[in-house]
């Protein structure tokens, strides 16, 4: 694997939650809630995580980046946690949160 210190393209601007997907009926009221109160900010190889009153920036590294999609690990979770990050189209990604759900953001 090989990693990119200059960060993504694909991720790069500012994203802002809109919706969650794959979640069981019963709990998809709080985690569209949740979705809803997300943003992502990625400059260079700095990543930015806001879910209301809690922000955590952090570096991250590139493991794998195509047109659709991108693989990263941040300096503080590490090779052992991998984030996964599909772009629908130029304004629309998706954040795989778990197996199976993922956190739709648009591009703002």
């Amino acid at each position: 694997m090989t990693g990119c210190s200059s960060g993504s393209t694909n991720l790069v601007g500012h994203w802002r939650g809109v919706r969650a997907e794959g979640v069981r009926s019963d709990g998809i009221d709080g985690a569209n809630a949740f979705a809803a109160r997300m943003r992502v900010d990625v400059k260079g190889d700095q990543i930015t995580l806001t879910s209301g009153k809690d922000t955590r920036t952090d570096h991250y590294s590139v493991l794998h980046e195509d047109k659709v999609k991108t693989v990263i690990v941040t300096d503080t979770d590490g090779a052992g946690d991998p984030q996964t990050f599909t772009l629908v189209d130029p304004k629309t990604m998706k954040w795989a949160v778990s197996p199976g759900s993922t956190i739709v953001f648009v591009k703002e």
